[in-house]
């Protein structure tokens, strides 16, 4: 197999809006055999010729690119109609970052045999790190169109795509690269920025078409939301109810706005509007039944989140708060069940280990309660670690 190479991070290949590419492997897979066997000619039966296909096909083997292309360049000379021969001379050269003499090679190979795919792909490949994307392009959707699962062509014709700003055309490439290699970093950094380009792209056209449309306050709100700028969200989200108000997701989040200030009563309102336009909508349920509970509305609170497990059975938020009711109604037996539920489809729920410990605790079961009690101490001193962690890497940015 042909080594790994990475990408140059400076020079023509550099990447918009925001400088240049990062290193990455370019994962290669190519048989040397393919591409270094020399096939016998007439011109091709002198020792010297047997003698310098050898060494170069051992060079490349070796990784010594400089000293196969000199191997492969006295082959070219003694068997200049040899494409597999100017073939492996591009290919030593495109691992040398001999970008543009590499191109000559490869498309005299592909003048002489026009069926060499992985000529064709290399060459994709030198005009991609020489910078021209847009020969590499052409030739990179031929490739992916034979074959969607080799990741280097994914890769590249995903990143020619998002050089080109044709971000749409990227995302669906470059989340075929996810899925060929989902643990790969590049291959999830890469999606994310065409996923955030193309949510950019069209919120820019959302702005010039419709700025005071019910969407566009919407989309304020959700912005400044996100700025922890609640009050503002607020009016944005009042502002888009006004003009809109059976849009579903509205009322449902200016209620959550609400319901996080503690201004419950307000909270409520809003997602009884929200259940008129989405009545089974388990999330909605789900708050309301957390607001009641918090009211002491213990009956309210039980229907809502009932109506919402019926609907969403493995919501653990609101199985939950369901434990919480049953210990209130002194249910002991199915508040344990229930929470048992939750910690056996996530072992690491925080929440439901401490509701757990207290329904033990008072039911004088100690050995049980201490078990629990432990485990989520455990949880939450790892969850401190890494916000901490986290704080300090923003710290350095």
């Amino acid at each position: 197999m042909i080594p790994t190479k990475a990408l140059h991070p400076e020079g023509p290949t550099c990447f918009r809006r925001e400088g240049c590419w990062p290193n990455f492997a370019l994962l290669i897979s190519v048989v040397l055999s393919v591409l270094v066997s020399i096939p016998a000619s007439a011109a091709a039966q002198s020792a010297d010729l047997a003698r310098l296909s050898d060494e170069g096909q051992a060079a490349l083997k070796e990784q010594q690119f400089e000293r196969a292309a000199q191997a492969y360049e006295q082959i070219v000379k003694l068997d200049p109609g040899s494409a597999m021969a100017h073939s492996n001379l591009g290919l030593a050269l495109y691992m040398s970052s001999r970008y543009q003499k590499a191109i000559t090679e490869l498309q005299k190979a592909l003048e002489l045999n026009p069926h060499l795919d992985h000529t064709r792909v290399l060459l994709a490949l030198s005009w991609f790190n020489n910078g021209d994307i847009g020969r590499a392009t052409p030739l990179l959707e031929k490739a992916y169109q034979t074959d969607k699962n080799d990741p280097v062509v994914v890769a590249h014709l995903g990143l020619a795509y998002l050089r080109q700003e044709k971000d749409e055309k990227a995302l669906a490439v470059l989340s075929r690269w996810v899925e060929l290699e989902p643990n790969n970093p590049d291959a999830l950094y890469f999606k994310g920025k065409a996923a955030m380009y193309l949510a950019s792209d069209s919120f820019v056209e959302l702005t010039k078409a419709a700025p005071d449309s019910y969407r566009m306050f919407q989309l304020r709100g959700e912005m400044l939301r996100l700025q922890g700028q609640d009050p503002a969200a607020i009016n944005e989200y009042k502002k888009a109810i006004a003009q809109k108000p059976d849009a579903a997701g509205l009322h449902y989040a200016l209620g959550t706005l609400y319901r996080e200030g503690g201004r419950f009563d307000e909270a409520l309102a809003q997602f009884k509007e929200e259940l008129k336009v989405s009545p089974d909508d388990p999330m909605t349920n789900f708050f309301m039944g957390d607001v009641y509970f918090q009211q002491g509305d213990i009956d309210s609170a039980q229907k809502h989140l009932l109506q919402a497990l019926a609907v969403q059975p493995g919501l653990a938020d609101a199985q939950i708060d369901m434990a919480k009711v049953y210990r209130a109604q002194n249910k002991i037996d199915e508040g344990i069940k229930l929470l048992d539920a939750v910690i056996k489809s996530d072992p690491e729920q925080e929440n439901a280990h401490y509701l757990l410990f207290t329904f033990y605790r008072d039911q004088g079961h100690s050995e049980q309660a201490k078990k629990e009690l432990a485990i989520f101490e455990e949880l939450k001193r790892k969850t401190t670690d890494r916000e901490q962690r986290l704080m300090r890497i923003d710290s350095l940015k």
